[in-house]
């Protein structure tokens, strides 16, 4: 992922939009670079991906109703490991729980439900990059409990020498548990450290963590979680 420099107000990014509303596309196009974001547009997911996607610090994409839509757009994302951490934010009118879970589940960082204020989308970007920066400065590229590594800077999991991909909330949640082994921490203190926003629900932390034990194959066994202390990682 390329590095964001900063200047006085405002960190200077490159952003992907990906939209079939060419009349969205083109009014936050204006606000994003009025902020001082250099911003590129696509009108469809085959488009994006047509893209040297590795430039970009953060892709904003709606879920689109095309055959390829936004969460298998999502995945394809996460697959590639140009685009395995940089963040993700879906913008949709569609505000079924279901379709938030399954594309937050795909890997998307953050889900914005239409119609939406231009300047909390632009807040909740700024927020999504000061937190990806800062977990890139505090976390070394290594971790590592027996068999089992973590490299954080290409967020890939090893196990007997075997890579397992893993996404930006997986792999902070494994950080975390595996900094702090034999504790145990609730869903709200995991939330935090794994999460750009705050409003993320109790369900989507059930949901990764069974995910992430999935991943670590016999290691999801040492992924515990106690009733009334949380989840920790206990040897």
């Amino acid at each position: 992922m390329p590095e964001v420099k900063n200047t006085a107000n405002q960190p200077a990014a490159r952003l992907l939009l990906v939209d079939a509303d060419s009349m969205i596309c083109e009014l936050l196009q204006y606000k994003f670079e009025n902020e001082g974001y250099a911003v590129d547009v696509a009108h469809s997911a085959q488009e994006a991906l047509a893209l040297s996607l590795g430039v970009y610090h953060l892709i904003l994409f709606d879920l689109m109703a095309d055959e390829f839509n936004g969460i298998r757009f999502a995945r394809e994302l996460r697959d590639r490991s140009e685009t395995r951490n940089v963040p993700l934010i879906v913008i949709s009118a569609d505000d079924n729980e279901d379709r938030v879970v399954e594309t937050l589940d795909a890997g998307a960082d953050d889900y914005i439900i239409k119609p939406f204020s231009a300047r909390e989308l632009v807040a909740r970007i700024r927020s999504v990059l000061r937190r990806r920066m800062a977990t890139a400065r505090r976390m070394s590229n290594v971790m590592r409990y027996k068999d089992l590594s973590i490299d954080f800077s290409n967020s890939v999991l090893s196990i007997a020498e075997r890579k397992i991909s893993l996404t930006r909330t997986e792999y902070l949640i494994l950080a975390m548990f595996l900094r702090h082994r034999n504790q145990f921490f609730d869903r709200a203190e995991i939330i935090h450290e794994a999460w750009e926003e705050e409003g993320a629900s109790e369900r989507a932390v059930d949901t990764n963590i069974s995910r992430l034990r999935k991943k670590l194959g016999e290691y999801g066994k040492n992924i515990v979680n106690r009733q009334g202390f949380g989840y920790g990682f206990i040897e």
